[in-house]
């Protein structure tokens, strides 16, 4: 180490084991910008000041979610990450320590985007640069976005376009809590639905003729 800045070069051991997400050859450490690891080939860290950089693809992993990207620069001590490149935000299971939490089961989602802002304390995630979000039979794009993941909340905004199987919904901005499904649309909205047909066999008789008298 010299002065004040620690570099770790591949192949270096600093803190834990290499998780199988990163990429070969990976460093692997704790506690750091608001994630349980953060696993990548080189880290340039300021101990003081708690500024790193990350000029190669990392996996950073904490309770349910991993983040994935070609490079992030961030603050340890202000527990802050920003990403870029291929960015993609990978959720198996919601924050245990929100009540709502307990009550419902939040399905496996995916947000990928160019540009990822991460508040480590508060848990957000503000997406700039082709949004899309993917959960179950649903997906969504748009030009920006916000993931509240502690408050289960996706803040879409600029030409938002949702599909749900068949169904789909445009809006200027759309607000989306993804435990339960529920979502609110303003703006320009538009809502699209298959419109129904009668199944082959079931079409209607034609009106009985009127009697002759």
């Amino acid at each position: 180490m010299t002065g004040r800045r620690f570099a770790a070069a591949t192949g270096a051991v600093f803190v834990g084991s290499v998780l199988s997400l990163a990429p070969a050859g990976a460093l692997d450490f704790k506690s750091i910008a608001g994630f349980d690891h953060i696993a990548t080939a080189v880290v340039n860290w300021n101990l003081e000041t708690g500024a790193f950089n990350l000029p190669n693809p990392f996996v950073a992993t904490r309770e349910g979610t991993d983040i994935s990207g070609d490079r992030a620069t961030g603050n340890s001590r202000q527990k802050v990450l920003h990403a870029e490149g291929h960015v993609v935000v990978h959720q198996t299971e919601p924050l245990r320590s929100s009540p709502k939490a307990i009550a419902l089961t939040q399905q496996p989602s995916t947000l990928t985007c160019d540009r990822l802002d991460v508040d480590g304390t508060t848990k957000n995630y503000v997406a700039t640069g082709n949004v899309h979000f993917t959960q179950v039979g649903r997906e969504a794009t748009a030009d920006r976005g916000t993931l509240d993941d502690a408050n289960h909340h996706l803040h879409l905004e600029g030409h938002v376009h949702i599909r749900d199987n068949e169904r789909t919904l445009d809006g200027d901005v759309v607000d989306y809590d993804t435990l339960s499904g529920e979502l609110s649309a303003k703006g320009n909205v538009t809502i699209g639905a298959p419109i129904e047909t009668a199944a082959p066999g079931t079409a209607p008789s034609p009106s009985a003729k009127p009697k002759k008298h």
